[in-house]
């Protein structure tokens, strides 16, 4: 099952939706979302997918499969700019989500047979932690913002709609956006680190899915200076001749 291929077919007509829908909330704050199938999705320029590939990680131990996703406030930046929306409508509807590490996670154990059988909202709840750069340990936030609820909701029934129980099974969850002392904690644009540990159920004690940072679609390209190859925003050293990348 290519779940990872799938959900990114399906996030790259997700963000308009949810774009659109952010929008008309944000506009008309005492009405109800509309529903995913009024919209009109428009497909992303061929640069898009670079930002989903960078957040989404697949579960991949034998015999499970699943999804872990990592939204950050800059998916739905770009996903707003892609349509031409101005900064000012970008910030009123999906501001208040920089108060948030957003990600959205589906797991399953595959039979002999390949049937999937989900792990529950209250599986991946109870099992999952957000880890900032200095290994600190966060749950996720019971009670987020009305605006938090707002874009779980028209997530979910647009992924239920394409990938069925995959999308019905996947879990929105909103961890906190910045350590006690103020840090930003998934900083998409600046140099650190940040990982989500599922524990117990995937059939090891903990599995561990971490993200460098920056993320390279967000930055101008960076080239191996003899090779002249594109090499990833975050890495230190080109991996074909070993040579410094200032």
């Amino acid at each position: 099952m290519r779940v990872r291929s799938l959900i990114l077919s399906v996030s790259i007509f997700l963000s308009p939706i949810v774009v659109s829908q952010a929008q008309d909330s944000a506009s008309q704050p005492q009405t109800s979302a509309r529903t995913a199938d009024k919209a009109e999705p428009e497909p992303f320029t061929s640069d898009t997918p670079d930002i989903l590939r960078e957040t989404q990680l697949g579960v991949r131990h034998p015999g499970y499969t699943g999804l872990v996703w990592w939204i950050p406030y800059e998916f739905w930046v770009q996903s707003a700019q892609e349509r031409g929306v101005s900064a000012e409508k970008t910030e009123q509807a999906f501001g208040k989500l920089r108060d948030y590490t957003v990600v959205c996670v589906f797991a399953a154990q595959v039979s002999g047979l390949g049937v999937l059988d989900f792990f529950s909202a209250d599986d991946i709840e109870k099992n999952i932690v957000l880890r900032d750069a200095s290994g600190k340990e966060y749950v996720f936030i019971k009670e987020p913002s009305q605006d938090a609820k707002n874009l779980a909701a028209i997530i979910k029934p647009v992924l239920a709609g394409a990938i069925g129980k995959a999308g019905e099974n996947m879990q929105i969850l909103f961890f906190p956006g910045r350590t006690k002392e103020g840090a930003v904690i998934a900083d998409a644009t600046h140099k650190g680190q940040f990982s989500f540990a599922i524990k117990n159920i995937l059939g090891a004690q903990e599995t561990v899915y971490l993200w460098r940072l920056p993320l390279t679609s967000l930055a101008a390209p960076k080239y191996c200076p003899r090779g002249k190859e594109r090499v990833n925003l975050n890495w230190e050293y080109c991996p074909w001749h070993g040579v410094p990348l200032n």
